[in-house]
């Protein structure tokens, strides 16, 4: 396996976030050059240098799975956002800690 291995992820279901967060815990293992062309994100990944064939397939197995992780990390934060800074709001203004008093 040794050499590139493209990686390609669709922009309507994935966050160039998500993949560039994955890459960067990956950077131990493998570089990733990211494009995107026609809605496509296209990654290519290539080994360090000492790393085994199998050692980059299980990485790269890896690689996928940070992917949607991340992803879903970006968009539950997104969507829970409102919420959150709901319940910070309440509870520092209940510490006092507000110079209108």
């Amino acid at each position: 396996m040794t050499g590139r291995v493209p990686i390609i992820f669709d922009e309507k279901l994935y966050n160039v976030e998500a993949i560039q967060k994955a890459a960067y815990r990956s950077l131990n293992v493998f570089t990733v050059d990211i494009t995107i062309t026609d809605g496509k994100i296209n990654c290519l990944l290539q080994p360090n240098i000492g790393v085994s064939d199998t050692g980059f397939a299980h990485s790269i197995e890896e690689f996928r799975k940070d992917v949607l992780d991340q992803h879903l990390r970006i968009k539950l934060k997104a969507e829970t956002e409102p919420t959150r800074n709901l319940i910070l709001g309440i509870a520092f203004s209940n510490t006092g800690l507000q110079g209108g008093e």
